[in-house]
C-alpha cells in the first residue's frame, strides 16, 4: 500500500471549503478583481506546430497582442503551445471560501479566409505550476476583431472542478494556460490567434470561519489492510462533529464515521496548547484508491471541509501503453485510476504533462510531432517505456 497527499497540506483549515460541496449554501458576496497577470511564459504542448510570440502583451488592454500563428496546407489543422499567464496578485483572506474563478480573455484572429477558423484547443487553470482541473475550451471561432470570452461563469463544482483554497489563488504560480487551434480554409494563409488581455476574477464567501480550527489531516496505511486517519483540532465550544468521508474517485463521497468535537477549554489549561488529537481507523477500505476528507460541522451548524488525502491499496495489475511502437498517439491504460500522466525523453525532460481534477484510467498523449526515439511515460508510481516511430 502507498499513501499520497493529493494536495499540499494546509496547517490551518478552519476556513477551507471543498469545491464539490454545498457551494450554493455559501454567501458568495465578495469579489476580487478583475486582475491582470504579472508574469507570462510558454510551455511545450506535445504535438504543437507553433508557439506564442510576445506573451507579455497579454497583460494590458492596449492593442498589443500575444500571437500564435502559422501557415498550414489547405484544409489542414494545427495547434499551439500553451500561453501561460500567472501571478495575478490576489490576497484572498485565508478565512474565505472560493466560490467561483472567472477568466476573461480578450482575443481575435487574423488571416481568416474561406472555411478557415481559429478556436480554442485548451483552456485550463494552473495550480502549483501544473495544469489542473477541467478543460473549458470552447468550439466557438475567435472573431476577426477583439471580443471577450468568459470561462468559469458558474460555481467551481460545475466548471473548473477540483479543490481550490485561498492559498491556491494567492500563489504567484496560480494562472491560466491557453492553447489555440488553427484550421486552414480553401487557401493556405498565414493565420494568427491574438490575445490582447487575460484577467481573472475571484468570487468568494468571506464569512466561512467556524468555531473549529483544524490542524494537519492525514491518512496512511496501518496494520494489514487498515487505514489510519489522524488530525488535530481545537474548538471554542463543544457540540460539533467531524464527519469522516471516503471516496473511490474523489467526486462521490460516503459518510463512514462521526467523531464528536471536544471543547478545547474543557481539556487544556490556558497555558497549554489548545489543539487536541483525533484518530480513526478504516477497517474495510476500498480496493484501489481511497480518498479521505473531513466534513467539519460546528455547534452553530456552519460547515466546511478539510483537504483530501489518499491511500492506495496496491494492485498487482500494471499500467500499459499502446501501440508500442507508436506513431501519432500514445494510449495509456491504468487499472488504478491516476490524476496525472507525464511524458519524458531520455534526458529526463518533461515534454507533456496532464493533470485532471479527478482520477482517470484512460489517457491519450499526442505523439505525432515527436522525433523518433525512446520515451518514458510516468503513470502514478510506474514508468513505462515507449518507442516512437517515424510518421
Amino acid at each position: 500500500m502507498k499513501s499520497k497527499r493529493t494536495l499540499a497540506p494546509v496547517l490551518v483549515l478552519a476556513t477551507l471549503f471543498y469545491a464539490h460541496s454545498k457551494a450554493a449554501a455559501q454567501s458568495c458576496s465578495s469579489t476580487a478583481g478583475a486582475n491582470s497577470a504579472g508574469s507570462f511564459s510558454t510551455i511545450t504542448n506535445s504535438g504543437a506546430l507553433f508557439s506564442w510570440s510576445n506573451p507579455g502583451n497579454a497583460q494590458t488592454l492596449d492593442g498589443n497582442y500575444a500571437t500564435a500563428g502559422t501557415t498550414l496546407g489547405i484544409g489542414a489543422t494545427g495547434y499551439s503551445d500553451y500561453l501561460v499567464i500567472q501571478n495575478f496578485g490576489f490576497s484572498i483572506p485565508s478565512t474565505a471560501t472560493i466560490c467561483q474563478i472567472k477568466v476573461d480573455v480578450q482575443r481575435s484572429a487574423s488571416g481568416l479566409g474561406i472555411g478557415a477558423s481559429v478556436s480554442d484547443r485548451s483552456v485550463q487553470l494552473v495550480q502549483n505550476g501544473a495544469l489542473y482541473g477541467n478543460d473549458l475550451a470552447s468550439g466557438a471561432a475567435w472573431p476577426s476583431s477583439d471580443g471577450i470570452a468568459t470561462y468559469g461563469a458558474a460555481l467551481l463544482a460545475t466548471t473548473w472542478g477540483g479543490s481550490w483554497q485561498p492559498s491556491d489563488v494567492n500563489n504567484p504560480n496560480f494562472g491560466v494556460a491557453i492553447s489555440t487551434r488553427i484550421k486552414e480554409g480553401v487557401v493556405g494563409l498565414f493565420m494568427q490567434g491574438k490575445i490582447n488581455q487575460v484577467t481573472v476574477t475571484i468570487i468568494y464567501d468571506p464569512n466561512s470561519l467556524l468555531s473549529i480550527t483544524l490542524g494537519q489531516f492525514s491518512a496512511r496505511p496501518a496494520n494489514g489492510n487498515e487505514h489510519l486517519l489522524t488530525w488535530t483540532a481545537s474548538a471554542t465550544t463543544a457540540g460539533g462533529n467531524f464527519i469522516i468521508q471516503r471516496s473511490g474517485n474523489s467526486r462521490d463521497w460516503q459518510d463512514i464515521a462521526t467523531i464528536p468535537v471536544a471543547a478545547a477549554s474543557s481539556i487544556h489549561s490556558p497555558s497549554e496548547s489548545s489543539m487536541s488529537s483525533y484518530s480513526y481507523t478504516d477497517h474495510a477500505p476500498l480496493q484501489g484508491a481511497n480518498y479521505y476528507r473531513l466534513h467539519l460541522v460546528s455547534a452553530d451548524g456552519r460547515s466546511t471541509y478539510s483537504t483530501i488525502d489518499e491511500v492506495t491499496m496496491e494492485n498487482k495489475m500494471t499500467a500499459s501503453c499502446w501501440p508500442n511502437p507508436c506513431v501519432q498517439t500514445i494510449h495509456v491504460s491504468s487499472p488504478q485510476p491516476v490524476i496525472r500522466v507525464t511524458l519524458k525523453d531520455l534526458q529526463g525532460r518533461t515534454l507533456y504533462m496532464r493533470q485532471a481534477a479527478a482520477p482517470a484510467s484512460d489517457w491519450q498523449i499526442p505523439a505525432d510531432n515527436l522525433p523518433p526515439g525512446i520515451y518514458f511515460v510516468q503513470v502514478g508510481a510506474q514508468t513505462l517505456r515507449v518507442l516512437k516511430e517515424k510518421n
